[in-house]
């Protein structure tokens, strides 16, 4: 009786790591996608405007 039980949990543990890994896989294909996109010039121009501020900023103590 307890053998019903622990297959019971090793097919549900085997399942839920099988989803995983396809989430996984379909977030790293997201991730890699996103990533070779190309940035719109108006967000990289707003960027770059706020890189130039806080590397300006008189109490910005990392520079």
């Amino acid at each position: 009786m307890d053998d019903k039980k622990t297959d019971g949990r090793g097919a549900a543990d085997t399942e839920r790591k099988r989803r995983g890994d396809r989430l996984g896989e379909q977030l790293r294909r997201l991730y890699d996608d996103v990533t070779q996109e190309n940035v719109p010039d108006d967000f990289m121009r707003l960027l770059e405007e706020a890189d130039r501020n806080h590397s300006s900023d008189p109490q910005n103590k990392s520079s």
